[in-house]
C-alpha cells in the first residue's frame, strides 16, 4: 500500500529552502509543540492552540506555514500578545530585538474549516489519498501531514504533546504513545505524546473501538469502526509476528506502538507508528499477509530511518524487498522466483524508454510508472546487492544503517557506504549504473554451438548487450541428460562477452540468469500480455461493439479511468479507420464482431455473444465478466484487450476491480467476485537456447 508521506516530507523541505532562517541552521531545530485541538465535525471545523518551545534561532522573524483554510486569532510570545501577518498560507511573526538568541515560547490560537471532498466510489487507486489532505466530518476526520492543520517551522524536527477534544465517542489517533482516551463533560479527550522527532504529523478521528495488546515493551493496537471490530484479534496477532520478525532483522522497534487505524474512505497510508487503511481494505484477506507487513517495515525504513529526498527515495524499494518479496522467499524458491520475474514484467509492461527515470529521481508513487521504478526496480537493486556481497554482509549493513541513522535522514550513498564496508569492496560502478542511470540492460544469446569433445560436450557462444552496456555478473546454466546441470558465473562487460562451457552429457538447454536475479528489460516474447500492458498504454483506442446508447460508452470511460490510462479515445467499431487500429493499443468493450479480432487466442478460451469459456469452465450467468489481454493482431509491441460483460450491471461492478489485477493476462468474475485469473504461457526468450535433439549436433 502506498502513501503520500514521503512527498509531503519533500514538500516541507522544499518550503524550507525558501526560508533564509532555515538555511542558516547547521542542524534542524528541535521544536516542541503543546498542541490542543477541538473538533466540531458538524461545522467541519477545528479550533487549535499551539504552544511552541523554539530553541534560539538567530532570526528577526518566524514564518509558519498554516493552511489558508485557517484564521489566526492571536499570537503571544512569552505570554505577551504580538503583532503578526497571515497571508498566502504563511503566518509571519516578528521577533523583538534581544530575543533572537533566546528560547522562545510562542502561543498561536487559530481555527479552520477542512472540507475536502471525499471519494465514495474511486475508480483509480494510484493516488492513495485521492487528493484529500484535510476533511473534518461526522463520519470521521483525516488531516494529512503537511496539510497545514497546525503551525510548523519548515526544516525543523518536532516533538509533540497533542490533546484532541472531540464529540463524545470520537477517538483521535496520531503518532506516538497514547496517554489515554477519556470522556469528560460530554466530550472525548484523546492525548498523545510524540517523544521522537518527526517531520510532520497526521491526525485521524472517528467512533473507534480500541483494542490493545502488549508485545514486549510495544503496544499493538487497532482502532476499528464497529463493522470491522471482529477483525481486531487477527490484526493484533499479525502485528506481533511482524514486530518479532523485523526486530530480529534490523534492531529494536523505534516507536512505542504500532496501530492499524480505519479510515472512513479508501486510503493506504503508513505514518510513524501506525497505518491508516480504508474499511474495505481492512477486510481484504491478503492484507494481513502482505500489505500490513509492508507498512510495519516502514517504521524501520522511511519513518525510523528517514529519507533524504535529494538523492532519491530508497525506502519504497527497500521496504518492498524486506516485506512483500521476503514473504515470498520464505514460502518457497518458486514463489520468490515468480515475484522477481513479476518485478521485471511490471517494468517492461509499464515503463517505456521515454517515461523512464533513474532511482535517484524517484520521490513517491503517483502512477504505475513511478511504482514500477521506485518499488520494483528499487527492490531488485537491493536483491542484486545482497547477492553481490553475501547474506551476512547485506543484513549486517542494514542493521548498521538503522543503528547509525535512526531518526535521521539517510540517502542512497549512506547505503552504498554501509554495503561497501561490510562487503569489503567498492560499489561505485554498481550504484552509478543502477541508481544514477535510467534504464535496464537488454541481453541476448548469440552464436551458440555445441561440439563433442573427449571430456563430454563443449558449448560456445556470446552474450550480447545493447548499448548502453552494464557491468554485470550473469549466471549460466547448462542442462544435459539425466539431470546433468552445469552452472557458472560470467562477468559481463562491453557489448559482447564470449563464453565456453563443458557438459558431461549431451546439452539440451542453455539459460542465462535462470533464476531471474538480474534486473533487465524483458524482450516482448518474455512478457505475457497483461492488464499492466493496458495500464501502461501511451495511446489507447477504446472500441464499442454496440451503439453508445446501450450504456457501453459510460462503461468504457469508467474502465479506462479505473485503469489509469491518461490518453484514450472512444470509437465505435463501424467508424474507426484501419490506420487507427494499427497505431494504437485496443480495448474492446463487448465482443469484437470481425474488424479486429485478438491474435493467438489460446484454444481453451472461447468468446461468444452471451457466453464465454475459460480453462474448461463455461460462463453464461448475467453476472459473469471476462477480461483478457492478447497480442495485437497487426502491430508488434502493442496489445489488444477484450472486456466482455454478460450484462451492463456486471460490467459496472467488474470495471472498478480489474485495475487491481495488473500482472494477469486474463480474469473472470461472477457477481463481482474474481473466479479465475492467470497468465498466458511464455513461449520464447533471447536468454534461452534449446537444442532440438541429442542426435547430430548442429
Amino acid at each position: 500500500m502506498i502513501d503520500l508521506r514521503l512527498f509531503l516530507k519533500a514538500l516541507l523541505v522544499w518550503v524550507a529552502l525558501l526560508r533564509p532562517w532555515a538555511l542558516a541552521q547547521a542542524d534542524p531545530l528541535l521544536v516542541h509543540h503543546d498542541l490542543r485541538i477541538s473538533l466540531f465535525p458538524a461545522e467541519q471545523k477545528l479550533v487549535g492552540v499551539d504552544e511552541l518551545t523554539i530553541p534560539p534561532a538567530g532570526v528577526a522573524r518566524l514564518a509558519f506555514p498554516l493552511s489558508g483554510k485557517c484564521k489566526v486569532l492571536d499570537v503571544e510570545i512569552h505570554d505577551q500578545r504580538r503583532a503578526f501577518q497571515f497571508k498566502d498560507s504563511e503566518l509571519s511573526v516578528p521577533i523583538d530585538p534581544g530575543e533572537e538568541e533566546d528560547e522562545l515560547r510562542v502561543r498561536i490560537r487559530y481555527e479552520g474549516v477542512f472540507a475536502d471532498p471525499v471519494p465514495t466510489s474511486p475508480m483509480n487507486l494510484d493516488n492513495p489519498g485521492f487528493g484529500v489532505t484535510g476533511v473534518i466530518s461526522e463520519k470521521g476526520t483525516f488531516l494529512q501531514a503537511g496539510a497545514g492543520w497546525y503551525p510548523e517551522l519548515p526544516g525543523a524536527k518536532a516533538t509533540y504533546l497533542v490533546r484532541i477534544d472531540a464529540p463524545l465517542g470520537m477517538v483521535a489517533v496520531t503518532a506516538g504513545r497514547s496517554l489515554g482516551h477519556e470522556n469528560r463533560d460530554g466530550r472525548t479527550l484523546s492525548t498523545w505524546e510524540v517523544k521522537h522527532p518527526v517531520e510532520g504529523l497526521a491526525l485521524s478521528a472517528a467512533n473507534y473501538l480500541v483494542q490493545e495488546t502488549p508485545v514486549g515493551r510495544i503496544v499493538a493496537a487497532t482502532y476499528f469502526l464497529a463493522g470491522n471490530a471482529s477483525l481486531s484479534q487477527d490484526y493484533l496477532d499479525a502485528i506481533a509476528r511482524y514486530l518479532v520478525l523485523y526486530e530480529g532483522l534490523f534492531g529494536p522497534y523505534p516507536f512505542d506502538k504500532f496501530a492499524v487505524v480505519e479510515n472512513f474512505f479508501p486510503t493506504g497510508y503508513g505514518f510513524p507508528s501506525y497505518t491508516l487503511l480504508g474499511g474495505t481494505v481492512i477486510r481484504l484477506p491478503f492484507i494481513l499477509r502482505t500489505s500490513l507487513g509492508h507498512e510495519i517495515a516502514h517504521c524501520w525504513w522511511g519513518n525510523g530511518v528517514q529519507v533524504d529526498p535529494g538523492p532519491g527515495n530508497w525506502s519504497e524499494g527497500l521496504t518492498t524487498y524486506v516485506s512483500d518479496y521476503l514473504f515470498k522467499e520464505k514460502e518457497s524458491d518458486a514463489e520468490a522466483f515468480a515475484y522477481r520475474h513479476q518485478f521485471l514484467r511490471n517494468y517492461a509492461a509499464l515503463v517505456t524508454p521515454d517515461d523512464d527515470f533513474p532511482l535517484s529521481r524517484f520521490k513517491e508513487r503517483s502512477d504505475p510508472v513511478t511504482k514500477a521504478v521506485g518499488y520494483d526496480k528499487g527492490a531488485m537493486v537491493f536483491h542484486m546487492v545482497r547477492r553481490l556481497i553475501g547474506e551476512e554482509a547485506f543484513w549486517s549493513a542494514l542493521r548498521d544503517v538503522y543503528r547509525d541513522k535512526l531518526f535521521q535522514r539517510a540517502s542512497w550513498p549512506d547505503f552504498q557506504s554501509a554495503f561497501e564496508k561490510r562487503g569489503n569492496r567498492s560499489l561505485d560502478r554498481f550504484f552509478a549504473q543502477w541508481v544514477s542511470r535510467a534504464g535496464a540492460p537488454e541481453l541476448a544469446l548469440d552464436g551458440v554451438t555445441r561440439q563433442k569433445v573427449s571430456a563430454g560436450w563443449e558449448v560456445r557462444g556470446r552474450i550480447v548487450q545493447k548499448k548502453p552496456v552494464y557491468d554485470l555478473e550473469a549466471r549460466l546454466s547448462l542442462e544435459g541428460g539425466q539431470k546433468d546441470i552445469e552452472q557458472e558465473s560470467l562477468p559481463l562487460a562491453g557489448s559482447e562477452t564470449p563464453f565456453t562451457m563443458l557438459c558431461k552429457t549431451c546439452p539440451r538447454v542453455l539459460k542465462i540468469d535462470p533464476d531471474c536475479d538480474l534486473f533487465r528489460r524483458l524482450s516482448p516474447p518474455e512478457i505475457p500480455p497483461s492488464v499492466n500492458a493496458i495500464k501502461g498504454s501511451a495511446s489507447l483506442l477504446v472500441l464499442l461493439s454496440g451503439e453508445p446508447g446501450s450504456g457501453l460508452q459510460e462503461i468504457a470511460e469508467m474502465l479506462a479511468v479505473s485503469l489509469g490510462v491518461k490518453r484514450f479515445r472512444i470509437r465505435t467499431e463501424e467508424t474507426v479507420p484501419e490506420t487507427e487500429l494499427r497505431e494504437n493499443d485496443i480495448l474492446w468493450i463487448g465482443l469484437p464482431k470481425g474488424k479486429q479480432l485478438p491474435a493467438k487466442v489460446p484454444e481453451d478460451v472461447i468468446l461468444a455473444e452471451k457466453v464465454f469459456s475459460l480453462n474448461g469452465r463455461s460462463y453464461d450467468d448475467p453476472s459473469d465478466v471476462f477480461f483478457g489481454v492478447f497480442a495485437h493482431p497487426s502491430a508488434a509491441n502493442r496489445c489488444l484487450a477484450v472486456f466482455l460483460p454478460l450484462s451492463v450491471e456486471s460490467a459496472r461492478t467488474a470495471a472498478a476491480k480489474i485495475t487491481h489485477y495488473g500482472k494477469y493476462s486474463y480474469l473472470s468474475f461472477r457477481g463481482g467476485e474474481n473466479t479465475d485469473k492467470g497468465n498466458w504461457p511464455i513461449l520464447d526468450s533471447p536468454l534461452v537456447f534449446r537444442w532440438p535433439n541429442c542426435g547430430t549436433p548442429p
